[in-house]
């Protein structure tokens, strides 16, 4: 562990925590599946349990982090005034 460790610069568990967040962070932004399905197949056998460390990681709770990642995700896909005119014009 500590040759893991002095590697990577974060514990076998801090590693297996960032993956395993960043992997529900993608199934949220997806919008597929249910939070509590996100929560199992990230490894947790619960929800609160997911969600408590999904709000420390992320600094909000999975349900609001997904509905600011459609928002994102609406706003990019929509295009502009500016870009309709620029194809028009093409």
């Amino acid at each position: 562990m500590a040759r893991f460790s002095a590697a990577l610069e974060e514990s076998p568990m801090s590693l297996l925590r960032r993956v395993r967040m960043r992997h529900a962070a993608d199934l949220l932004a997806a919008n597929a599946l249910s939070i509590d399905q996100v929560a199992i197949s990230a490894g947790y056998q619960s929800r609160s349990s997911f969600t408590r460390t999904f709000r420390r990681y992320y600094g909000s709770d999975p349900s609001e982090y997904r509905a600011r990642a459609q928002r994102a995700s609406s706003a990019t896909a929509m295009p502009t005034e500016d870009a309709i005119e620029e194809s028009a014009a093409a």
